[in-house]
């Protein structure tokens, strides 16, 4: 039968399945044409359009029941194959596994899921859910012999199901030899596994924790050890031994030959990502912030009000796995060898520093634009690079020693940068800015900072922000936070402010040296962040000037001796630290009302000036050094903790330096811990100031060590440019350089770092925009060839995690 006969035979059943009511189950002739006519993936989802199956689904149950019945036991009868498969075989089961992945997310976008049930989750006394058979069936086949693996030359396992690693790396110091063809199958089965994943895409945002995941709990909790091993393993080597440009000194070798590897790895990625976020771990209470002395203290995220479960000592290693209840994130948090943990930090390198080499975009300096291939599966790589850190304390140690790690933050800067203007990447700059956080909370990553800036081996990263010749990788991190905080476009919903600035914060204390231009930036940050304009048109921008003091607090009483021109530009701002001091709630409001009204009159005729754009949380691209304003982040993610521990002991010295009532005012923030006051808010439910909300907070402005540095310095300073007539700022710094300023400054407080810890609205957050990238990419998985491999899965289907918008 020739293709066109085959299509028009598979038409006239799909016809047949609602036209004609309850087909015999013994018809074979009638339902075996459906796993052997279709000859692509894209001919089942081109013939079974949807309109075929929700008909069939809502007006024939009985054939669809039929029809799937058939399918699974084609595909369980193949699965448990004596022989070696035939070529009748591979074609019958890969036809399967097509159907399967057109039919199953309209079974699952019934809101009752009644339907599912019944088909899966209904079993027969004494045996196992067909959900679960088909869960355990799906990853054999992503391991069976003479489909996705090569036959074997032993005749005991020369087929059938062998769980052989597809990738030398973790678990395995040899690659089996692979085929197109079973990469093709692998790719195929890959994708039916992430749609009985995705069952959770048609699960209601507010419901995702509470409503589990059948599926993936089959899978996650289910399978027997070496399967779980073999997947997991076989994923992570087949993602981190990728290299994107293939014959690299072959240029367009990625236009002149077709690739299925990048759609094997995606779909690798997304499993994975899946798979590891499945039954996230339990939600322990709110945790308080802890203060304590040397490098190793901690206090809480500022990221999340609660803490992360975790493991005694006591607990016992299946303990730690059913608190888990996910064995795929139990053993990749057993991985422990550092070659491994070497491996994955260089594949994941490798892939990230891509699109920093690849000459596609127009301002490379390059003969041969396009001549590398960029691929698009960074977010991805970034999503299980944040699963790894999650789940695998070693890991994390590795990757922060690790010169990779650099090669990582250059790839997360660039990718923020350049996508914080567009509407469309607001997930991908949450997730640069969380995982901001969670590096900088680790120590070895903050002393990491102090390297020499490469700018060779970031390529278009370096672009990204402003430039400076000498520096180090600190410099590139605070200027890229700079660039962030400060762009003129900024999706109003984005809260990237919090977690940036608790970066900066976190690594502070270990950064020996930053240069003028960098001290420049992050003086103008607080320029705008204290304006009081700006502190009192959001509830919460206030917060914004106690992680810049903070930065300023670490730096001044840890680095002083290598951050002169910092230092220096404190004293030359000193009006600004004052004024932030004395500032009064009634001043602040004037200020307030007195831009807004200026807004207003502005509104109807053009461009609001700077001032009102800062009272408003906006920027304006003439006012680059105001930034623009997240809305309120939600306390379930964020909650600001201003009473910092243990008050800083003060010398008699700084003592008589300080300004009038600051002692009084910092005894008092850290003894006085009442609770902060209620949200402000008007009839209409806006946030509207009060005395008390500002009182709360100004009190709390940890302004003694700059003060008392500023009353210091500056008169210092003033005479010694009037008695040696010294108009240079060099030979400031140089003096500045040379002196000391021991029994000066208050003895420093101990270093405070705040953990990132992923609250259940972050969890949240991270599952709908992980299944919306992965939705997103289904709908481009390429073109030619590959576009009949992976035609799109879930396009119009009813999705409830997230909301899609279809543009005429």
């Amino acid at each position: 039968m020739g293709a066109t006969e085959s299509k028009l035979a598979f038409r006239k059943s799909v016809f047949q399945l609602y036209e004609q009511q309850d087909i015999p189950n013994t018809n074979d002739e009638f339902w075996t044409s459906f796993y052997k006519l279709p000859e692509t993936a894209e001919d089942v989802f081109n013939l079974f359009a949807p309109k075929d199956i929700r008909r069939v689904r809502d007006t024939a149950p009985g054939n669809l029941e039929t029809l799937i019945h058939k399918i699974l036991n084609r595909l369980f009868t193949f699965v448990n194959n004596a022989v070696p498969p035939t070529k009748d075989d591979i074609r019958d089961v890969l036809n399967c596994i097509r159907v399967l992945t057109r039919l199953l997310p309209y079974v699952f976008e019934l809101e009752d899921g009644a339907v599912e049930d019944k088909l899966f989750w209904s079993p027969v006394e004494g045996e196992e859910a067909i959900g679960t058979i088909l869960s355990r069936a799906v990853v054999q086949l992503l391991f069976f012999r003479g489909f996705t693996l090569p036959i074997g030359t032993d005749p005991l396992t020369a087929h059938g199901v062998q769980y052989i690693i597809w990738h030398q790396g973790v678990g395995a110091s040899a690659s089996p030899p692979t085929t197109k063809t079973e990469i093709i199958h692998r790719t195929e089965t890959l994708r039916l596994l992430l749609t009985l994943l995705s069952r959770t895409v048609y699960i209601p945002t507010a419901k995702v924790l509470k409503t589990p995941n059948k599926w993936g709990d089959a899978i996650a909790c289910g399978l027997d050890k070496k399967a779980t091993l073999s997947l997991l393993c076989s994923t992570i080597n087949t993602v981190v031994n990728y290299d994107p440009v293939g014959w690299a000194l072959l240029p367009y070798n990625h236009l002149l030959f077709a690739d299925v590897q990048e759609q094997l790895i995606t779909l690798c990625l997304q499993n994975l990502i899946a798979l590891l976020d499945i039954r996230l771990q339990v939600e322990a209470p709110p945790s308080t912030p802890v203060t304590a002395g040397g490098d190793e203290s901690r206090r809480s995220s500022m990221a999340s009000s609660s803490a992360s479960m975790s493991f005694g000592p006591t607990q016992t290693a299946e303990e730690k796995r059913e608190a888990l209840r996910n064995d795929f994130a139990f053993y990749a948090g057993k991985l422990h060898r550092a070659q491994d943990f070497t491996l994955i930090m260089t594949g994941l390198a490798r892939i990230l520093k891509n699109p920093l080499e690849a000459r596609s975009f127009v301002s490379a300096n390059t003969y041969l634009p396009g001549s590398t291939k960029r691929v698009n599966i960074q977010a991805e790589v970034l999503m299980l690079f944040w699963k790894l850190l999650d789940n695998n304390a070693k890991f994390t140690q590795h990757a922060m020693e690790s010169d990779k790690i650099l090669i990582i933050l250059a790839s997360i800067l660039y990718f923020a940068v350049e996508s914080r203007n567009d509407p469309s990447q607001v997930g991908f700059v949450r997730m640069c800015s969380f995982l901001l956080h969670m590096l900088s909370q680790e120590r070895s990553f903050g002393v990491q900072l102090n390297a020499a800036f490469d700018h060779a081996a970031v390529g278009a990263a370096a672009k990204a922000v402003p430039a400076f010749t000498t520096g180090t990788w600190a410099d590139f991190l605070f200027l890229a936070v700079h660039a962030l905080c400060t762009t003129p476009v900024r999706p109003p919903s984005l809260p990237l402010h919090e977690p940036l600035l608790t970066a900066l914060a976190n690594v502070s204390p270990y950064i020996k040296t930053l240069t003028v231009t960098t001290s420049t930036k992050l003086l103008s940050l607080f320029s705008a962040f204290s304006n009081p304009a700006f502190m009192f048109a959001n509830e919460h921008n206030h917060k914004n000037v106690f992680f810049i003091l903070e930065v300023f607090n670490n730096l001044i009483q840890y680095q002083v001796t290598g951050n002169t021109p910092l230092i220096y530009g404190v004293v030359r701002h000193k009006q600004k630290f004052y004024n932030l001091h004395e500032l009064t709630f009634e001043h602040a409001q004037s200020e307030l009302a007195r831009v807004r009204a200026l807004r207003a009159q502005k509104a109807a005729g053009g461009t609001p000036t700077a001032a009102a754009a800062v009272a408003n949380g906006e920027s304006t691209p003439s006012d680059a050094s105001t930034p623009a304003v997240a809305s309120p982040t939600d306390r379930r993610e964020s909650d600001l903790s201003i009473d910092g521990g243990e008050a800083e002991p003060v010398s008699a010295k700084a003592k008589g330096k300080m300004p009038a009532s600051v002692d009084e005012e910092r005894q008092a923030s850290h003894t006085r811990l009442d609770p902060p006051p209620p949200t402000p808010v008007d009839e209409r439910g806006k946030f509207q100031p009060t005395p008390e909300w500002f009182n709360y907070w100004h009190s709390h402005l940890p302004l003694h060590t700059i003060l008392t540095l500023v009353d210091t310095l500056a008169p210092t300073i003033e005479q010694l440019c009037v008695e040696k007539g010294i108009n240079d700022d060099r030979k400031v710094l140089e003096y500045l350089e040379s002196g000391t300023l021991v029994g000066v400054l208050p003895v420093p407080h101990p270093i405070f770092i705040r953990k990132f810890v992923a609250s259940s609205g972050i969890r949240v957050w991270f599952c709908g925009w992980f299944w919306g990238c992965v939705y997103m990419k289904s709908n481009g998985m390429g073109a030619g060839e590959a576009a009949k491999i992976c035609p799109p899965i879930w396009t119009g289907t009813h999705i409830r995690l997230f909301t899609v918008k279809i543009h005429a």
